[in-house]
This record gives C-alpha cells, sequence and structure tokens, in this order.
C-alpha cells in the first residue's frame, strides 16, 4: 500500500502521522502489523470454514497473492535486465531488476516474490490497435485486402532504419495513437517529424507517409520503452568474443499476437536490442494464471532457501515454451537508435506541450497533463 516505502520496506513515519490524525502514530503502526517481503512465506492453513463447506483439504496452505502484471512477469523466470514485452491490443513492457529507480512515467514495484528484486512495468494504450491502424491506412492506399499484413510487412522491412538512407538524412520518426495515450498523457492523433542528429534540432512534417510509417510505428512504440527504461539497462559481454557491449536486455522476450509478425519481432529486437537475442513465448492465452500458478508451486513446495527462480528454473523446459525467433543486438543499428532517442524525447515534449496548450483553449482536452 502507499503509505510503504518499496525501497526501505518500511511504513513511512510521516505518511503515518497524516492518517493517524490526532490519534497514536505507533497505535496505528501496530495495527497495520508487519509486512513479511517473502512472497510465498506461510500464513498457515485454510480456515475450518472452507474445510467443512467446500472441501479444502485441511493442510491447504495460504500463501501471499499478487495482481494480473506481476503474475504476468513470473510466467517465465526472467533474469535482472531481460524484457519481456507484450504486443497485444495495448502493449505493456515488463522487467525484473535489481535496481530502485522509480519515475512518473511508469510503474516500480517490489517483485512479487524475491526481495531485492524491483518490477518494472510501462504500460500503453495504443498497441496493435494502432498497428491496425497503419495496416489499414496503407491497405486502402493499394487497394489490397484490408487486413492482410503482406503489405505492411514489405514496407517495414524495405525502409531503413528511421527511414535514413545514408547518415547526413534526417531521421524519421512519429507518433501514432489512435486513442488518447498514458505514456506521454496525450489525445488521440498522428504527428511526423524530422530529427537531425547533428543540430538536434525537430521539424514537424505535415505529409502523409504511408510507405514509411509501417516502419516508423513499430520505431515509435519501441523507442518510447527503450527511452524509459534505458537507466535500469546493464552493460553486457557479446556471448561470442566477450566484446563489451552497449547497456540492453540480456534477452527480449516477445508475447500477444503481434508476437508471431516477423517484421514486428525484427524490428523491435533492432531497437531494443537483446544480447542473446529475441525470443517468442508461447504459454497459451494467459500468461497471468500461469504465474500465479508457478507463485503457489513455489510457496508450498520449496525447500529452505530456494528462490522462486531457482525452483522454477529447474523445472522449466524452455525449448517446450520458448522460440528463438531473431537477432536482438545489431552493430551499428542499435547505436542508431540510441542517437535517436534524443529526438524521441523532444519529439513528445513537444506534443505533449502542444497538447496542453490546445486543450487549455478548447476547453480542457489534456486532464492529467502535468
Amino acid at each position: 500500500m502507499n503509505l510503504r516505502e518499496i525501497r526501505t520496506g518500511k511504513w513511512n513515519d510521516k505518511l503515518l502521522k497524516l492518517c493517524a490524525g490526532k490519534e497514536d502514530v505507533e497505535a496505528l503502526r501496530t495495527k497495520l502489523g508487519p509486512v513479511p517481503e517473502d512472497g510465498g512465506g506461510s500464513h498457515g492453513n485454510v480456515c475450518s470454514y472452507f474445510v467443512e463447506r467446500y472441501g479444502f483439504p485441511q493442510d491447504c496452505a495460504i500463501i501471499p497473492f499478487t495482481g494480473d502484471n506481476p503474475a504476468t512477469i513470473l510466467a517465465l523466470p526472467l533474469l535482472p535486465s531481460d524484457a519481456m514485452v507484450s504486443l497485444g491490443t495495448s502493449t505493456t513492457f515488463l522487467m525484473s531488476t535489481p535496481t530502485y529507480l522509480p519515475d512518473p512515467a511508469y510503474h516500480f514495484m517490489n517483485h512479487p516474490t524475491t526481495a531485492g528484486l524491483y518490477m518494472f512495468m510501462l504500460c500503453y494504450k495504443n498497441g496493435g490497435l494502432a498497428r491496425e491502424h497503419v495496416r489499414n491506412s496503407l491497405n486502402k492506399s493499394l487497394s489490397a485486402d484490408p487486413k492482410s499484413w503482406d503489405h505492411f510487412n514489405q514496407y517495414a522491412i524495405s525502409t531503413p532504419p528511421l527511414a535514413q538512407k545514408s547518415q547526413s538524412d534526417p531521421m524519421r520518426m512519429g507518433l501514432f495513437f489512435p486513442r488518447p495515450e498514458i505514456v506521454p498523457n496525450v489525445d488521440a492523433g498522428q504527428w511526423r517529424y524530422e530529427y537531425s542528429p547533428q543540430s538536434q534540432s525537430l521539424k514537424k512534417l505535415t505529409i502523409d507517409a504511408q510507405e514509411t510509417d509501417p516502419r516508423a510505428i513499430i520505431e515509435s512504440q519501441m523507442l518510447s520503452c527503450r527511452l524509459r527504461a534505458a537507466a535500469l539497462m546493464a552493460p553486457h559481454k557479446s556471448p561470442e568474443g566477450g566484446k563489451d557491449l552497449p547497456p540492453q536486455p540480456r534477452r527480449v522476450y516477445l508475447v500477444g499476437g503481434g508476437s508471431v509478425n516477423p517484421a514486428i519481432a525484427q524490428i523491435c529486437g533492432e531497437v531494443l536490442g537483446g544480447v542473446e537475442g529475441v525470443y517468442r513465448l508461447d504459454i497459451g492465452g494467459n500468461a497471468c494464471a500461469l504465474g500465479a500458478a508457478y507463485k503457489a508451486v513455489w510457496g508450498c513446495e520449496r525447500k529452505q532457501g530456494q528462490t522462486f527462480e531457482e525452483l522454477i528454473g529447474d523445472r522449466w523446459r524452455e525449448e517446450e515454451f520458448v522460440e528463438r525467433i531473431c537477432d536482438g543486438y545489431k552493430e551499428g543499428v542499435f547505436e542508431q537508435y540510441g542517437e535517436a532517442l534524443k529526438g524521441f524525447d523532444m519529439m513528445e515534449k513537444e506534443v505533449l506541450g502542444s497538447a496542453v496548450v490546445d486543450g487549455g483553449t478548447t476547453g480542457g482536452a489534456i486532464v492529467n497533463g502535468h
């Protein structure tokens, strides 16, 4: 709860005093009680009421539960710096990290099982629907099957990164929000810009760039994830020769409907990196239910001192659920997207600033635009 500090694992004295009012702060602290950080610790066995009425076994153990997004991160025994990207109707970016670095732009929570680890989460409204919007617009211009991904994929792969044919060309980037977005907090709309890394300048475009939009929509979604996760990434050694590589995920795991699209997967890896590559995780239709089941198994069957990652890792059969689908880190390309991050950040801030101004003059389209 919000009275408790994630980093220290203790109740915040100032907040307790605020909530206690004229009452005794220590009395409130006693009522709240201690909060164990062991996500699999036992709270005893099930009450006899449930045994008698519903037939629960008497030795049924009670362990702490968790929410749907924390459970999703448990569906795969992620190692620190591994990233999971859900490419569904919305886009969700999840990481397990030992680095405590909260920010208003994302969710930062205790890891649901492991003390000393934290859960980093980004949630975007615009995911699959935004990609479909670009696909449909392109297919309409080509008089093609509206639901076919063939032309979208063709243009996405044939367009060079950031639409740069040479290093001297400006970087083409954009924001594509058929729905109002959370990160950044702006109304629906499309914006396209050119960014010059040499002069660090932005130029707004008014053209309809249907041929470059398929790549730009994927780049836009992944650049937003990379921008916000950059400070949590760790440097790695290349698997082949031990060469020092830039900070990036060890692996990138893709789930959701978009993960089966090879063009989307390839560009995700090019933007986000992934020292060991990009993998598709096929665990059925409900990752959060599977993660919750793993948590229950760990709570009931773990040995003394055995971590969640150790127990599930020992039983995990990666070849049954995980498929390596493409490379992640590509030397030169990853660094090129790194240069684009400053321009992408500038673009978001410019769009956000203009949206707040427009909202103020038209009756307030942005409620939480601060």
